[in-house]
């Protein structure tokens, strides 16, 4: 019998299952329910669970040959899954969307972010879904936010051709350490999706990305672009079909595009936003489309944060009070993500720790064992960031008529919305409090989106749809937007003092 180590909501359980069964059926039999909307069929990616030492994994199409240990989405994340079930499209799969090139034919669709990469793993004659990997982005050596990488590419002679050999290496081994675990070769991969910024799709294409960057911001493409693998260097047959999703402008991407099409929604104004170093917001009105970026900067992916980190084993995830907070992988804590660092704020403002011009006199420990602590800089670094974002998310509602009490709902997405308490970002000012009981968390649509690109010849049509449809703002040409960012610079305090003696937790300087 396999013993399996079962870590949820801090605990550490124990069951037994038999080799061959799937970690799903173990773990439902051991009596723990596992969110699996689609019954485990490998259809719908939901039953997600964290393999310590292996990462993530989906639990219908593991199968255990050994003891693991297996830690469980806590509650805010099956509320997220769930949201994703509810407010995200599910299609049944078009059979035939391959090009018979093998017997065994699977594809990927992959979502490159500028901090994390997911690629998901398709068989392409049922439709199962049978793994679902993600990784760092190992461009971040060459710079955390997509201007760094551009300017990499500016400066170098080989810049493009490093970020492009960091990418197209990164995939090929996930590619590759999927296929070699199913005694699969690379020429059984014969269809690639992915979704991504513009920057990124272009580093990925090898296309210049520089103009990107530089006034009037035009990308080399903004529609979808179809290559043929071996013509790109990945690890997939050499006539399989690889396809970037379209895009909008330089700074609406096609991950942005495919969360969009992705969202299987009745209300009919709601705002879309996907909180990055690259802020994307959408507004849709009906059959209106509009959208623009805001730069917050890399806080809220914890790049810029003195002990910042991406949501990550060793991330302090959320925060309550001194002493209690959440490590993603229920480890020591090695840094702060960007949901934690939300978290942390809210609670140093509501303490009087932090005022509401963003001081905060010394630095504020959370853990004083690993040195992981919130310094004035990190105070300042989310001023800016949570500013950008709400004041982008004004204007589009402000340049349509409307007021934020006339917005039905606002859907979160990527890694950031995956973690964040809406609670705490209401409280800072990151989101609009008209909008408290109308917000929820939709996960990684871009990835889901590219996921159902490759599912359905359906989505195809409805994400061109949705990139014809929409129009860009530009912030930088809005003469309101500079005093916008300035008066939500500053956040919301309590009149009374903290209970007890809130400085007894900072390390004074």
């Amino acid at each position: 019998m396999l013993k399996i180590n079962v870590i949820t909501d801090g605990r550490t359980e124990r069951v037994t299952g038999e080799r061959g069964a799937s970690l799903l059926g173990i773990l439902r039999r051991g009596g723990y329910e596992v969110y699996a909307a689609c019954g485990g069929k490998g259809r719908c990616g939901k039953c997600t669970v964290q393999l310590k030492g292996e990462g993530p994994g989906l639990s219908c199409s593991y199968f255990p040959d050994r003891d693991i240990e297996v830690i469980l989405p806590d509650k805010r994340e099956t509320n997220i899954l769930t949201s994703q079930t509810e407010y995200l499209f599910d299609l049944p799969y078009d059979e035939g969307r391959h090009s018979n090139l093998t017997p065994q034919p699977y594809g990927v669709a992959v979502d490159i972010g500028t901090t994390t990469v997911v690629l998901y793993f398709l068989e392409l004659v049922t439709g199962r879904l049978e793994k679902i990997a993600s990784m760092l982005n190992p461009q971040a050596a060459y710079g955390a936010d997509v201007i760094s990488r551009i300017t990499w590419c500016q400066t170098n002679e080989t810049g493009l051709q490093d970020l492009q050999k960091a990418i197209v290496g990164a995939l090929n081994g996930e590619i590759r350490k999927f296929v070699d675990a199913r005694n699969l070769g690379e020429g059984n991969i014969e269809r690639v999706v992915i979704a991504g910024n513009t920057t990124m799709l272009h580093i990925l294409l090898g296309e210049d990305p520089v103009p990107i960057a530089l006034a009037p911001f035009r990308p080399r493409f903004t529609d979808s672009q179809r290559r043929i693998g071996a013509a790109i260097g990945l690890a997939v047959n050499a006539g399989a079909e690889v396809v970037t999703l379209p895009s909008l402008s330089a700074f609406i991407g096609a991950d942005i595009i495919a969360g969009l099409a992705a969202l299987n929604v009745r209300e009919k104004n709601y705002l879309f936003t996907d909180i990055g170093t690259n802020g994307e917001i959408a507004l849709i009105t009906g059959d209106e489309i509009i959208a623009c970026a805001a730069a917050a900067g890399p806080a809220f992916e914890g790049a810029s944060l003195t002990c910042g980190m991406s949501a990550r084993t060793g991330a302090v995830s959320s925060f309550s009070r001194p002493g209690e907070y959440r490590v993603i992988g229920d480890t020591e804590p090695s840094g702060i993500c960007g949901s934690g660092i939300v978290d942390i704020v809210a609670w140093l403002t509501a303490n009087g720790i932090v005022d509401e011009t963003g001081f905060m006199h010394g630095d504020f420990v959370i853990d004083s064992g690993n040195n992981v602590r919130v310094t004035q800089k990190d105070i300042r670094e989310i001023q800016l960031a949570k500013s950008a974002i709400y004041s982008g998310m004004k204007i589009l509602v402000t340049r349509s008529g409307l007021k934020f009490s006339e917005i039905d709902a606002l859907f979160l997405a990527g890694g950031f919305g995956n973690y964040i308490s809406i609670e705490p970002a209401l409280q800072i000012g990151l989101l609009p409090e008209e909008l408290t009981g109308r917000i929820y968390a939709v996960g990684n649509s871009a990835g889901i989106g590219a996921l159902q690109y490759l599912r359905s010849d359906g989505f195809v049509g409805r994400t061109e749809n949705i990139a014809k449809r929409a129009s860009y703002l530009e912030l930088s040409d809005d003469e309101d937007f500079p005093v916008e960012f300035a008066m939500n610079m500053d956040f919301k305090t309590p009149d009374r003092s903290a209970e007890g003696d809130s400085w007894d937790y900072l390390d004074k300087l």
